[in-house]
């Protein structure tokens, strides 16, 4: 098949093969007629494999580097791939010049990439004999009698492939990082080092995604929420971050935004408590599918046994108990309940990053009550929502996919393959391209999952619409249909911009700090030239403060050089310097932190230029 597929300089462009849909190496033998396709370097495959065989190259260099590095998992990842090692110190990132130098030596001698099927037990005993216990212990968990190794000189690894067919289709790679990682991800098993790299299919496509990594480290939100005096974490509250002023002007300004338009949709705002007891949970199904990441907590009732309180990890069972407080009819549908209120979950320690990954938050939350007929037209309302918001704040693009029925759930495949087709056709109805996200559906019901590309091209997941016929069902929610019968509702769980706090670190990164004008949390620094005018300086000032925008005066002793310097760090938009010409003439000389500069103008005239500025919603 290798020579069928490879013609010339095209060679090394193909590095696996896909026979009758499934992938497989280039060495593979064609028992039977066959549809033969071929996966070159830099398709979406082609670059999974160069990956997937680079963390092999990048394994065999640490095990000839570090004698006695027993080797566990070393799968890809987005834009990349990492390999979890058990050595005898942890890696540094010190380590990783030499490792990388190595594998370079590795790639430059071609080694042929051999594999090898093997009986399991088989398997076990090599291994065993290399002293590899994670790999014996991974072997001892496959179901299947035969395993396939992969072979690249003298050393090998359990692997089911396909790999690239010898060492020299490896050229561009690189090295990233190291981190502590437990033994499959269990904070009670052995802490292991993980190395992490990347691989393409050209040097120059390497070049490209390095870059977005260095511009990545500069807009990193937790690198300007620092400079920008936006928020901070303390130990004594892991994962729980501190909004200061500036912070949570951003914080609320995003709140005010999506309250314009829950009027403007029909939306009903409610507040709803934050700890309930557990009854509510088992009902829900939270304490059976969510309990390991709720804080638990008791009062005295429990006389020291089981917490008989929790915090709440989601709005939505507090939501049922409002629907449930008073007789529902089918003129009070669709009901349409949003909740701001502060969540709590039980992140492990490891996966906490910036506003990323947090444990206290808030979403702008909400849940809608309908009967069946009115499903398709709330996923409409609620996809139009989206599409405004996400165009408002500067994101471009909006990609849409559809999770389906997941490992454990609650309801049966028939009632989840219903809802997740009603899902689908409302996606397809309003003309967006979707595609179907396996298994990642919530534990009670189907969601549409909207991705949006910062200007980093990284995909985030932000909103969701989510179906569900199962909460209703649990807490027994019941309108009065127009036939005086009584009838089960349906609910739908959306957010638009899911957590507050981790759309706010999406969105520093994206704008690199530089928010819309309506979203800034200082709008406008007056820098004065002197102290002759720094009455003049305040006086301007207020006046911006009284016209309704965010302004401050810096009156230091310092050079105007410094203080534009500061005002660009703090990413504010409008710097008003005013020196003893200005204060004279009653005008000001405007400096923007993107585009003209030292723009002269009278006060009326920059008021009009700040009213001018477009406002979401």
């Amino acid at each position: 098949m290798r020579d069928v597929l490879l013609d010339g300089n095209k060679r090394r462009d193909i590095v696996a093969a896909r026979v009758n849909g499934k992938l497989v190496d280039l060495s593979r033998a064609l028992e039977e007629d066959a549809t033969v396709e071929p996966v070159t370097a830099d398709s979406p495959e082609g670059i999974d494999i160069l990956r997937h065989s680079t963390a092999h190259l990048m394994a065999m260099a640490v095990q000839e580097l570090y004698p006695g590095t027993q080797v566990t998992i070393g799968p890809t990842i987005e834009d990349g791939f990492y390999y979890d090692f058990a050595p005898k110190a942890p890696f540094t990132v010190e380590d990783l010049p030499k490792i990388e130098a190595r594998m370079r030596e590795l790639a430059k001698a071609n080694l042929r990439v051999e594999r090898i099927e093997v009986p399991r037990d088989e398997a076990i005993g090599k291994f065993q004999a290399m002293g590899e216990r994670y790999k014996v212990e991974i072997l001892q968990d496959i179901p299947e009698q035969t395993v396939s190794i992969y072979r690249q000189g003298e050393w090998m690894d359990l692997c089911r492939g396909p790999h690239v067919p010898s060492t020299g289709y490896i050229k561009a790679f690189k090295l990233l990082n190291v981190a502590g990682a437990y033994w499959r991800g269990d904070e009670h098993n052995a802490m292991l080092s993980r190395i992490y790299g990347t691989a393409f299919a050209s040097k120059e496509a390497l070049e490209e995604h390095l870059k977005l990594l260095e511009l990545a480290r500069q807009r990193d939100h937790r690198k300007l929420g620092r400079e920008m005096g936006l928020f901070l974490f303390d130990p004594l509250s892991p994962g729980s971050p501190f909004f200061l002023p500036r912070g949570a002007i951003v914080y609320n300004e995003l709140i005010v935004y999506m309250r314009r338009l829950y009027r403007r949709y029909g939306f009903d705002e409610v507040i709803t408590p934050q700890v309930f007891k557990n009854d509510l949970w088992k009902t829900s199904g939270h304490w059976e599918f969510f309990r390991e990441n709720m804080f638990l907590t008791s009062d005295e009732e429990s006389a020291g046994a089981e917490p008989n309180y929790a915090f709440k990890p989601m709005n939505c069972p507090g939501h049922t108990v409002i629907f449930a407080a008073e007789k529902r009819s089918y003129r009070d549908l669709p009901l349409r309940l949003a909740d701001f209120g502060r969540l709590h979950r039980n992140e492990r320690s490891g996966t906490l990053h910036g506003l990323e990954r947090v444990r206290s938050m808030a979403q702008d939350d909400a849940h809608i009550f309908c009967t069946p007929e009115q499903i398709e037209s709330e996923v409409d309302l609620n996809l139009r929502m989206v599409r405004e918001v996400y165009a408002s704040l500067g994101f471009e693009a909006v990609e849409f996919k559809l999770a389906t029925m997941p490992a454990e759930h609650m309801g049966s495949e028939e009632q989840w393959r219903e809802n997740e087709a009603k899902l689908g056709n409302a996606l397809s109805r309003n003309g967006l391209q979707w595609e179907e996200n396996p298994g990642e559906g919530a534990f009670y019901g189907p969601k549409i999952e909207i991705y949006v590309p910062d200007a980093l091209k990284r995909k985030w997941q932000v909103a969701t619409i989510q179906l569900d016929y199962n909460l209703p069902e649990r807490f027994d929610l019941s309108y009065t249909t127009a036939a005086g019968s009584e009838a089960r509702p349906v609910m739908i769980h959306r957010a638009i911009l899911g957590s507050l706090e981790r759309f706010i670190g999406v969105l520093i990164e994206h704008t690199g700090g530089v928010f819309p004008f309506w979203l800034a949390p200082e709008q406008v620094r007056v820098l004065s030239l002197s102290e002759k005018v720094e009455g003049y300086a305040s006086e301007v000032a207020q006046l911006v403060k009284r016209e309704g925008f965010r302004a401050s005066a810096d009156l230091r002793n310092e050079k105007l050089g410094f203080k534009v310097r500061e005002a660009e760090l703090g990413k504010v938009p409008y710097m008003v310097v005013v020196g003893e010409r200005e204060a004279e003439a009653r005008t000001v000389s405007l400096r923007m932190l993107r585009g003209a500069k030292n723009e002269a103008m009278s006060l009326e005239g920059l008021v009009r230029r700040l009213k001018d500025e477009p406002l979401p919603g």
